[in-house]
């Protein structure tokens, strides 16, 4: 007997009827093979007679065990119905002559059964997240999230019990165990209301819930937790263990710390770390790689250092001791990307190092420009070499010039661009997009240092408890200005790369500066590291 489980558009969350049985229309199977740049099981072809099922899937069907198979995705069942629904929404001829059974990838062709009445735990497996492939096997940018925002992904089966089946089989469920939590459902708690704590916290402990999908809700439990310490500004030891040359420029800190933790967690790629040195100062760097108990981190001398890099190049050694504050991510890989361009400048590597190795380890397609003054300016060398032919170096001092226009106008479709170096590259990355025209939700971007100065402001910050009424002066920020006076505002990165500052602003006009925040949410929203009011404005103080 096989089973399965997904996610919803609907918060009602009454008990869901059993459906009818239904009839299996169509078994599908393919080999691995070339799907843009990548291999893929995506182009199946139906199948007649019996076939096998083990605790894997079919016997005849291959997988691209980077993000299918395995027993919690043993086999993938669409509902046939839901292509007529997608051929009214793209009535293109070219776009809805693909919208046939077995354009979704899938195993099993059935009627009657959809995400609304199948539900977790129903002698069933887990939501099926919908990758990038189905962006370019339709032609349509973002059409993955689309699947899942109108809950018509299809679902994985988990295999109760091998054995034989075939077409006209009869499809039935034959044991509910959460009538609560149909696959709709799930997807609404996945991918649009992630603030319900109460629902995360119950999610999670469902046992039936398939890895992938309880990872979600146990990562965003973990940043729930990681907020409440940021605010807190909670502190660990670290020693440093190794302290070495890069390149000329450039140190390389191994961390380990004090007090080790039984199980570390992982740190997700394109995340930094804040550290407080000896000295007082407290510093945002990228993590190169690690975990929460040991971790690499990269750092440049700046021609213009205000004692956070110079300390660490001239007076910090291995044995000394440094605080680690908020681990947060800042930037992170587009999943519907079908291709990722990296353009990169000096230290700013390090920012995106372990997003390319994790690229290398899923099988996507990327590629990385990295721009140097010199040759021996190259960081990272034994970790770029990992990344095979998907680098390419430019050497000024051999004048090797790197093109913006040239990338941005070649890159291949439905490619995202990631920008770290300094501001004059991120500034010109975003000039190139822009006399393009090329969609801002494309281009992604970090800077190291912020300009956090401005014109004086008044700020009326309104709390739970109380009003208070603020003046920040032209080299103080809104964040130490509201901490100054009692507040407790998270923070992380404090370049306005993170997002953790942001605060609510009822009214008033806003400077903005950083790239955490998307124009929509610049609209009731505020960096309160980086961005300045004009005159004066009113905000909240945000509710843990």
């Amino acid at each position: 007997m096989i089973s399965k489980m997904m996610p919803s558009t609907s918060i009602d969350l009454s008990p869901i009827d059993v459906p009818p049985p239904t009839t299996l229309e169509q078994i599908r199977t393919s080999k691995l093979l070339p799907f843009g740049s990548v291999l893929s099981g995506i182009d199946k072809q139906s199948r007649t007679g019996k076939l096998y099922v083990s605790s894997i899937g079919l016997s005849e069907d291959e997988h691209d065990l980077t993000f299918h198979g395995g027993i919690d995705k043993a086999i993938h069942q669409y509902c046939v119905g839901h292509y007529a629904f997608w051929g009214k929404l793209f009535p293109s001829p070219e776009i809805r002559a693909k919208f046939v059974p077995g354009g979704f990838g899938e195993n099993l062709v059935a009627g009657g059964l959809d995400e609304d009445n199948i539900c977790i735990g129903d002698l069933v497996s887990l939501p099926r997240q919908p990758c990038f492939k189905l962006n370019q096997r339709f032609g349509i940018k973002n059409f993955a999230p689309q699947t899942h925002q109108e809950a018509k992904t299809g679902w994985y089966y988990r295999v109760k019990q091998e054995g034989w089946i075939e077409e006209e089989m009869e499809i039935r469920v034959i044991q509910r165990s959460h009538p609560r939590w149909s696959i709709a459902r799930l997807h609404h708690y996945v991918h649009r209301d992630k603030t319900d704590v109460s629902v995360t916290q119950e999610l999670m402990e469902v046992e039936e819930m398939g890895a992938e999908c309880k990872d979600v809700f146990e990562a965003r439990w973990q940043k729930i937790q990681e907020k409440e310490i940021a605010t807190k500004q909670t502190w660990k030891e670290f020693k440093i263990k190794l302290k070495s040359p890069e390149t000329p420029r450039i140190v390389r800190l191994d961390l380990e710390a004090v007090l080790k933790t039984e199980k570390p967690s992982d740190i997700a790629a394109g995340s930094h770390a804040v550290i407080k040195l000896p000295n007082g100062l407290k510093r945002a760097y990228s993590i190169v790689s690690g975990n929460t108990n040991s971790l690499v981190l990269g750092v440049a001398l700046d021609d213009t250092s205000r004692g956070g890099s110079s300390y660490i190049h001239e007076s910090l050694n291995p044995g000394d001791i440094v605080l680690l504050g908020a681990v947060s991510q800042s930037m992170s890989i587009h999943n519907m990307a079908s291709h990722h361009i990296f353009i990169v400048g000096g230290i700013g590597i390090t920012a995106f190092l372990a997003m390319m190795k994790r690229l290398i380890d899923t099988n996507q397609s990327f590629h990385l420009h990295y721009a140097v003054r010199k040759s021996d300016e190259v960081a990272f060398r034994p970790l770029l070499s990992e990344l095979g032919p998907n680098v390419t170096i430019y050497d000024k001092s051999q004048w090797q010039r790197l093109d913006m226009f040239d990338i941005f106008m070649n890159r291949t479709w439905n490619s995202h661009i990631y920008i770290c170096g300094p501001q004059r590259m991120i500034d010109a990355g975003i000039q190139t997009a822009s006399a393009i025209k090329m969609p801002s939700d494309e281009l992604h971007y970090e800077v190291f240092q912020a300009d956090t100065s401005g014109d004086p402001f008044t700020v009326e910050v309104i709390s739970d408890e109380r009003k208070v009424e603020l003046q920040v002066e032209s080299e103080q920020t809104l964040l130490d200005a509201m901490r100054d006076a009692g507040f407790e505002i998270g923070s992380s990165c404090e370049t306005g790369n993170c997002g953790t500052c942001r605060i609510p602003v009822r009214c008033g006009e806003v400077q903005h500066r950083g790239s955490a925040l998307t124009k929509t949410e610049q609209k009731s929203e505020m960096l309160s590291c980086v961005s300045r009011g004009i005159g004066h404005i009113v905000v909240e103080v945000p509710k843990c």
